[in-house]
């Protein structure tokens, strides 16, 4: 499976509308906002190109740019948009394994904080079995 075409069917599932709907040249509020947030994922989590996607749409790049401006836009003033946005942007990554750089060094600092702990631990026991 072609990753757009993934990026199309987990949008159809999570916003509860079909991929023909998805694709339709209409201009509903709820449908343009779904499609939007394809051209996000595609752009910011599969990091293609602008004209790669418009093919994939079948929309011109410019189309797609003005898209991904007007989302920053939305994200900042529209709760409900930035809210589904999240719910999909969640379940992409859950399906394709992604994980956030962010995510994976705390991970890593907790992981060497708990060894840390154990060390100290260690030690303290040490120390007490011989008396000091």
């Amino acid at each position: 499976m072609d990753k757009i075409d993934r990026v199309k069917k987990v949008v159809s599932y999570v916003t509860k509308m079909s991929e023909k709907e998805l694709l339709s040249k209409s201009r509903k509020r709820h449908i343009v906002d779904n499609r939007r947030m394809a051209f996000v994922i595609c752009r910011d989590i599969l990091e293609l190109k602008w004209v790669e996607i418009g093919q994939a749409f079948k929309l011109d790049h410019a189309n797609i740019i003005h898209h991904y401006k007007k989302h920053k836009d939305l994200m900042a003033y529209d709760d409900y948009y930035s809210s589904k946005y999240n719910d999909i942007l969640d379940v992409f990554k859950l399906q394709i394994d992604y994980v956030e750089p962010k995510e994976l060094i705390r991970e890593i600092v907790n992981i060497k904080k708990q060894r840390y702990n154990d060390y100290l631990k260690q030690k303290l026991k040490e120390n007490q079995g011989q008396g000091i």
